[in-house]
């Protein structure tokens, strides 16, 4: 199998994809998802194979969904071609389509036959949490970032990253809010991720973890996958996620997104960023803009607006 943006390797029961658009920080391209499909094809006919890791090449796991190919959906301007430019393609409707369709892609993955292992470092953001969260296992490095900084204008993603069942309502709240990153220590804490560890230890924990799993006849792993999803599929999971894509389509729609498109249109998807996450920079949670207040009227400085220490 010849892949452009994976790398799919197997040994003995083990099988291991890597993303590897390092240069794109593995954003999740057209093309990428394609071949995860072609993968995941390949592990229906393999009764062999009993754990799949997910792991990425570069500095990041994935800085989420690339926007160069689906930012047509906010302005028509970014269309690649001519079926992009169709009027309907705009449509909210057609939108949530779309992404009801990209959701169900993702669950493919969740209902796989074999036990998969996500090990996530650098950025998972975005995008990158759909993947991840559809993971069975996930460990990642200490310093890893996980969030979801399009919840500060631009609507949700497409399996929710199901931050409702591995954060719980009250954490995934505290968290949508302010579309700030939790690290790798925190997210194990809050149960995002199953063990966080040092960075250099991250494959070797993946592999270790991998090596007992593979033990487990393929029939037995799939029926404990199963089990254990219905009783979320049963409290309604899929609900919840159609939810966040019909919100989605109407949100890329309304006018959260006027001043991020502008931007686009202006300078590209760089200026647009930094200009959705411009209040929320100078510290990464609000905690740490709390305890910097506080450090900062203890030493006679005036806090600034948010709370954070003024110029």
């Amino acid at each position: 199998m010849e892949l452009e943006t994976l790398i799919y390797e197997k040994d003995g029961r083990i099988a291991t994809v890597t993303l590897n658009r390092p240069e794109k920080g593995n954003a999740l391209s057209r093309k990428l998802r394609d071949e995860l499909d072609l993968v995941m094809d390949d592990l229906d006919l393999d009764d062999d194979t009993r754990v799949l890791i997910i792991k990425a090449a570069g500095n990041h796991f994935s800085t989420g969904y690339d926007l160069t190919e689906f930012s047509y959906l906010w302005d028509a301007d970014s269309a690649i071609n001519d079926v992009q430019r169709r009027p309907h393609r705009r449509s909210p409707v057609w939108s949530r389509r779309e992404f009801h369709l990209s959701r169900e892609r993702w669950m493919r993955l969740f209902r796989l036959r074999q036990a998969t292992i996500g090990l996530a470092h650098g950025h998972c953001i975005a995008g990158g949490l759909d993947l991840l969260g559809v993971c069975d296992v996930a460990f990642c490095a200490d310093d890893a970032l996980f969030g979801q900084p399009e919840a500060r204008a631009m609507g949700e993603i497409h399996v929710f990253g199901l931050w409702p069942i591995h954060l719980g309502m009250r954490k995934t709240k505290e968290w949508l809010f302010t579309g700030d990153n939790m690290n790798g220590l925190e997210a194990a804490e809050f149960g995002l991720v199953n063990r966080s560890v040092p960075r250099d230890q991250l494959e070797a924990v993946g592999r270790a973890y991998a090596e007992r799993v593979a033990n487990v006849p393929l029939d037995a792993l799939y029926s404990h996958k199963e089990v254990t999803n219905r009783w979320f599929e049963a409290q309604g999971m899929h609900a919840g996620m159609a939810a966040a894509n019909d919100l989605d389509a109407m949100g890329i729609a309304g006018p959260a997104l006027n001043e991020f498109t502008e931007i686009w249109r202006e300078g590209g998807v760089r200026p647009a960023v930094r200009f959705r996450d411009r209040e929320f920079k100078e510290h990464r949670t609000y905690w740490e803009a709390y305890q910097a207040s506080r450090n900062n009227t203890s030493t006679g400085g005036k806090p600034g607006p948010g709370g954070t220490a003024g110029a």
